[in-house]
């Protein structure tokens, strides 16, 4: 009942009853159990009634229940909470740098307390449930991080360090890789704009830490899909490259490479990767020769990364994250039987390459929104009927 009526917004039980395929009795039993745990709640504004009696619409609450992301990128990180009706509650970014070889006992203990500060700031509502979301492949176990090569971790027990310094939460810590959450955030907020409710079809592409991706399959997050196009071999007998391979896709396009290429690596180390990209991007539109060779090539490689993955999953749109949202025009120069597949609506070819929406951070909105929509299609599973 309650993921029904949060895509209705809002709905009078015999609305509900419709949707759901359930007795109009069950209907109100339900919301009588969803009143009284202040998980739904009447409708302010009432439509006026001219006959009879006022039929009375509800909606979604949970005003007091919140749902906390952590995302942790390279040089930055942030916290963010969400109450149960998707309403930001609070935003921190959190102050860290993470070199290649990032104590992973240092950066949990960072994220720890930054989750801490955000749970003191937040009063009257109770956290339910904290995903942490990281830039690199999680092992089976959904626990640790498998590879995280631009962090220098190999199996670290990510999700149990940070947990260990927090209180418990109902519905559990979680840990997920970004690419995949970030690509379902910017399909969710492509799919809310005038004339795109039907998008299903999305492939996400982003280079900001390393180069990440995520594959929307009809409206669903696919998960066995390519989420690590860094480590796609394009150069055989190339560089060596941190994973083992040799000419994988990051030692030729890798953003640090790129930052290397432009000469900014003063910039990088002494104010970080976020920082030292936007100004790559700042000298390329001023003209900057270095900057603009290292564009041009890191644009060359990504043209063929898009090209292949247009092959294999067939999106109707590609989103591009991270600095490559800056060169979307650039980067749509590709061949005429690329271009004739791409597209939805009124978006079509080159203008089905679109710039990220979301920033850098799109992957913990993507978890929270994930979570929310779990927690709401089994309330009573999820805790929530006794939070």
């Amino acid at each position: 009942m309650l993921t029904t009526l949060d895509r209705l917004r809002r709905g009078a039980r015999a609305e509900i009853a419709l949707e759901t395929g359930l007795a109009r009795s069950a209907i109100t039993n339900l919301s009588a159990v969803l009143l009284e745990n202040r998980l739904v709640r009447p409708v302010a504004d009432q439509p006026p009634q001219r006959v009879g009696r006022r039929i009375e619409q509800l909606e979604i609450d949970g005003r007091h229940l919140c749902l906390i992301g952590a995302q942790l990128e390279v040089d930055q990180a942030v916290v963010v909470a969400h109450d149960l009706t998707g309403r930001e509650l609070h935003r921190d970014e959190i102050p860290v740098r993470t070199p290649r070889d990032a104590d992973p006992e240092t950066v949990a203990k960072t994220i720890a307390d930054g989750v801490a500060a955000s749970l003191d700031r937040l009063t009257g509502v109770s956290p339910l449930s904290l995903d942490l979301v990281v830039p690199g492949g999680i092992a089976r176990d959904a626990a640790t991080v498998s590879c995280a090569l631009d962090l220098g971790w190999i199996d670290v027990p990510y999700r149990t360090l940070v947990a260990a310094r927090l209180p418990a939460f109902p519905a559990g810590v979680h840990l997920a890789g970004d690419g995949s959450l970030a690509a379902y955030a910017e399909f969710a907020a492509l799919r809310a704009e005038p004339g795109m409710a039907g998008l299903s079809d999305v492939f996400f592409l982003k280079s900001a830490t390393g180069v990440g991706a995520g594959v929307i399959s009809e409206g669903q997050i696919l998960r066995s899909a390519l989420h690590a196009p860094g480590h796609m071999i394009v150069v055989p007998d190339g560089e060596q490259c941190e994973c083992g391979r040799r000419g994988c896709f990051v030692t030729v396009a890798d953003p640090e490479v790129v930052v290397r290429r432009a000469g900014l690596t003063d910039v990088r180390r002494e104010r970080g990767l976020p920082m030292a990209l936007d100004e790559l991007v700042r000298r390329v539109r001023d003209g900057d020769p270095a900057a603009r060779a290292a564009a041009e090539e890191a644009v060359f490689w990504f043209r063929i990364l898009i090209d292949n993955a247009n092959l294999m999953y067939e999106p109707q749109m590609v989103v591009l994250g991270g600095y490559l949202a800056a060169f979307a025009a650039e980067l749509a120069d590709l061949p005429e039987t690329t271009l004739s597949t791409l597209g939805y609506g009124s978006r079509q070819g080159r203008d089905a390459l679109v710039p990220a929406r979301l920033g850098a951070f799109a992957a913990v909105q993507g978890a929270l929104t994930l979570r929310r929509l779990e927690l709401l299609s089994a309330p009573a599973r999820s805790g929530l009927l006794s939070a």
